[in-house]
């Protein structure tokens, strides 16, 4: 399995500084269109602070144990189910748009 989120949402400088359409960046906008619903749907609150706190913010898990006032290893415990849940929807979604990309491409 892909890990979605740090091989691609953490490591590119943005789906838009890509210059041309091509299949990667066709399957990244697609995973980009599903990202915030999985979030919002599938994520406990928690899960979804500390995650954003820890990929978005740069915040340590022990920074963010402070600021939430839990303990560390419950802040990771949060991140790792977080990125695991994302993760495995998107890389069902991954799967589809790449099988279709790969039918359109067939069919030119």
């Amino acid at each position: 399995m892909i890990d979605i989120i740090d091989t691609y949402i953490s490591s590119t400088g943005g789906i838009d500084e890509l210059d041309s359409f091509d299949e990667q960046k066709i399957l990244l906008k697609s995973l980009q269109s599903v990202f915030s619903v999985i979030i919002e749907k599938e994520l406990t609150q928690k899960q979804c602070l500390c995650l954003k706190m820890y990929c978005v913010d740069h915040m340590s898990q022990r920074k963010i144990a402070e600021v939430l006032k839990i303990s560390q290893p419950t802040v990771s415990r949060h991140v790792s189910v977080a990125k695991s849940i994302i993760n495995k929807y998107l890389n069902y979604c991954y799967y589809c748009v790449k099988k279709s990309n790969e039918q359109w491409l067939k069919v030119f």
